[in-house]
């Protein structure tokens, strides 16, 4: 089931559009919350969208082959630290993240989120969105600052965390 535009207005209010230079999203899926963030990123951001599985990343290639503020990987988000090395990239402004973290390997869990917190600018945000609270004490670890919405307007309701690098 595509997000609901519920659950993209909550997971998108945390970003400052204006001033956004890099987001970074793990699991584009089937774009819709990458087409929101390309109707709300100013002309100079870039936005870097890690898709796994090679159908949902074919997709997205397509849907988004004229926007030139995107940079699709149909690669592992466990990953994105080399890509963004590539590209000369060591701060990200903002990640968000649809990743289904209870069915990651808790050990690549902990290293994704300390990555993501080492390349967030201070005063980043890492938003991530999940259907289960169970994410909460791993983003508390390794975050300064967590909060949490909850949306039912989505299926399944969704609990979507803030989480903030000071």
């Amino acid at each position: 089931m595509p997000s609901s535009k519920y659950l993209i207005k909550y997971c998108l209010k945390h970003i400052n559009f204006s001033e956004a230079k890099t987001i970074v999203e793990f699991g584009s899926g089937n774009g819709c919350i990458t087409q929101s963030l390309l109707e709300k990123a100013n002309e100079n951001a870039k936005i870097f969208s890690f898709e796994i599985n090679p159908n949902f990343h074919n997709y997205c290639l397509e849907l988004f082959k004229t926007n030139n503020k995107i940079i699709m990987i149909n690669d592992s988000a466990t990953k994105f630290y080399n890509i963004l090395n590539d590209h000369s990239i060591n701060q990200i402004d903002y990640i968000v993240s649809s990743l289904p973290l209870a069915l990651l390997k808790e050990k690549e869990v902990e290293d994704l989120l300390k990555k993501a917190y080492l390349y967030l600018k201070k005063g980043g945000v890492f938003i991530q969105y999940q259907y289960t609270p169970s994410a909460y004490n791993q983003l508390v670890k390794v975050f300064d600052r967590v909060q949490v919405d909850f949306t039912f307007r989505n299926f399944p309701p969704a609990f979507i965390y803030k989480c903030q690098k000071k």
